[in-house]
C-alpha cells in the first residue's frame, strides 16, 4: 500500500490529494494521498517521519520547494541544478528529490516546443524550472522579470520587466510564472502587453482557473491554456516516480 501526500502551507486547497487517488485507481494499486500542513520550522522533522516510514513519498509545494532540497539524501540532476524540488521518493530510508513541474509544462504543451520562441514572466522556481525545461526542448527562451540576474545560468536571454509590452509582440508563447493573479495575491497592473501579442497564453496560476489574464487574452482572440495542464502533467511525472 502507497502511502503518498502533499506538504505546504497552505495545503488544503491542493487539487494533488483528487489527482492521485483517480492515479491509484486507474493503476488498481491500494494507497492514500492526504495534505500535511507544514510550517517552515517543521519541516526538517516531517522530513525525518518520512524517512522512518511514515510515507513511501510526497509532493512539495510553497514554501519548501527550495529549503528541502538541503535535507534530501539525493537529488536528480535537473531538480538540483534548479535548487527545487516538489517530489520526494522513499525508499529504504532514503529521501530522493525530483522536480517534474519542467517535463510537465512540455508534456503539456499542444504543439512541440521545439524552435518555438517563449517570453516566459518571472524569476522564482516555477519560472526556472520551465525556462530549463524548455531550453532543453528546444525553444528560444527569454526571461521578463525584475531581477534578470536569478536567470544568469538558465540559458536564456534576461530582460527586464518594462520591457514586457515589446516582448509580448515577439513570442509564440508566453508563459505567466508569476504569481499574479492567484486568489488572495495581487493582479497585474493592466493587460496593454497584450495588444501585440499574437501567440498562445499560459498561465500556470490555477485558482481561479480562469485568471484575469486568460480572460484578458481570450477577449483578444488569443489561444490559452489555464494551469490546471501543468498541474495534471507533472503530477503524472510525479506519480510514475512514487510507483516505479
Amino acid at each position: 500500500m502507497f502511502r503518498l501526500c502533499v506538504i505546504g502551507d497552505p495545503v488544503a486547497h491542493s487539487l494533488s490529494p483528487a489527482i492521485h487517488t483517480a492515479l491509484l485507481r486507474q493503476r488498481g494499486l491500494a494507497g492514500s494521498y492526504e495534505t500535511v500542513t507544514v510550517r517552515e520550522g517543521e519541516l526538517v522533522a516531517f522530513v525525518e517521519k518520512a524517512r522512518q516510514g511514515a510515507y513511501d513519498g510526497f509532493n512539495v509545494t510553497m514554501p519548501h520547494k527550495q529549503t528541502i532540497v538541503p535535507l534530501l539524501d539525493a537529488v536528480e540532476e535537473d531538480a538540483a541544478a534548479m535548487n527545487a524540488v516538489n517530489t520526494v521518493v522513499v525508499r529504504q530510508g532514503r529521501a530522493t528529490g525530483y522536480n517534474t513541474d519542467g517535463p510537465g509544462f512540455v508534456a503539456s504543451l499542444p504543439f512541440p516546443a521545439a524552435g518555438k520562441r517563449v517570453l516566459v514572466l518571472g524569476s522564482g522556481g516555477a519560472a526556472s524550472a520551465v525556462s530549463r525545461a524548455l531550453v532543453r526542448a528546444g525553444a528560444a527562451v527569454t526571461v521578463c522579470c525584475r531581477h534578470p540576474e536569478k536567470a544568469a545560468d538558465w540559458n536564456v536571454t534576461a530582460r527586464l520587466w518594462q520591457e514586457l509590452p515589446l516582448l509580448a509582440g515577439e513570442c509564440d508563447l508566453l508563459v505567466n510564472a508569476t504569481p499574479l493573479g492567484m486568489t488572495g495575491k495581487e493582479e497585474f497592473a493592466d493587460f496593454r502587453f497584450l495588444e501585440g501579442c499574437h501567440g498562445w497564453v499560459y498561465d500556470l496560476v490555477y485558482q481561479p482557473r480562469e485568471t484575469a489574464l486568460l480572460a484578458a487574452a481570450r477577449e483578444r482572440g488569443l489561444p490559452v491554456i489555464g494551469g490546471l495542464a501543468l498541474l495534471h502533467a507533472q503530477a503524472e511525472l510525479a506519480f510514475e516516480r512514487f510507483v516505479e
